[in-house]
């Protein structure tokens, strides 16, 4: 049976140095060249203002330019079917969603 230690003698026992300790090859002055550019960082402060950067908008532009170029789709529809009608109307429509999709495309390559 192995003795049992009190409780106190548990807390004050000191840890292992080389548990956690760093294995590799630092000198003192790669040290010290570390520790005096943060020095300077800190006592320098920063020189200029901070500003938030813009907002990104190229979704919502595109999102605008698609809706557009849905709404002109419906106009055209309605303006080349029950207004014009017949086969010119159909191919005035077919021309007219070509160009609205040259444009949007072109459009929205271009936004960013």
């Amino acid at each position: 049976m192995m003795p049992q230690k009190e409780v106190s003698e548990a807390i004050y026992q000191p840890a292992d140095p080389v548990y956690g300790s760093y294995e590799g090859n630092q000198t003192a002055s790669a040290r010290q060249r570390y520790e005096t550019s943060y020095k300077q960082e800190v006592r320098e402060g920063s020189s200029g203002k901070v500003y938030p950067l813009p907002h990104d908008r190229t979704n919502m532009l595109r999102f605008a330019l698609a809706v557009i170029a849905l709404g002109l789709l419906l106009l055209f529809g309605l303006l080349f079917m029950f207004v014009l009608g017949g086969t010119s109307g159909w191919a005035s429509f077919a021309v007219a969603c070509f160009a609205i999709l040259f444009i949007a495309g072109i459009g929205m390559d271009k936004i960013r």
